[in-house]
């Protein structure tokens, strides 16, 4: 048996949650650019967080990047951002399965119905029992034929944005 395990959203995919607004800093893992000339290795996965300009890495802190030993052709200092960017700038956030988990509502009540979050390998849904046992869907994505969990859940995340579930701490704020 050949078992393929994606851990983490592909670049492609992580591209569309920061579309859909999510902040980078929620990711729990990168795509950290290397700069290889070789195309297979040009992006490599890091289980960390993404390098990020911000609480730690202030315009100040950039600044202090810059190097008597890095010059553009022409003689110039290459300043701290050039620096910052050469490293960190191309790096793309990933999540994993279990920091989509985390970010999603365990819950979501609407009236007097409260709807759990499920994740499977097949679906994410949030879902309800009646009394009599039988369950009720408020709205579900299935990984459909390309068998990827993450497609769920981007689209149950486009659902929770526009429905106004999403925590709003995990988005970017709109301009």
């Amino acid at each position: 048996m050949d078992f393929k395990s994606q851990i983490a959203t592909t670049r492609d995919q992580s591209e569309i949650l920061l579309s859909l607004g999510l902040k980078p800093e929620t990711a729990d893992m990168v795509y950290h650019h290397t700069n290889s000339r070789v195309k297979s290795l040009e992006w490599e996965l890091q289980t960390k967080p993404p390098t990020l300009r911000g609480k730690y890495w202030t315009p100040e802190r950039i600044a202090k990047l810059e190097s008597p030993f890095h010059k553009h052709p022409d003689g110039t200092l290459v300043t701290g951002e050039e620096i910052f960017d050469a490293l960190w700038g191309k790096d793309v956030p990933a999540w994993s399965l279990t920091r989509i988990q985390k970010i999603m509502p365990k819950d979501i009540v609407l009236g007097n119905n409260r709807w759990e979050l499920f994740i499977s390998t097949d679906d994410i849904a949030y879902f309800s029992f009646n009394e009599d046992k039988t369950i009720n869907y408020l709205t579900g994505f299935d990984t459909g034929d390309d068998v990827s969990i993450f497609n769920a859940a981007i689209g149950m995340f486009e659902w929770l944005i526009e429905n106004n579930h999403l925590n709003p701490e995990y988005l970017k704020d709109k301009p």
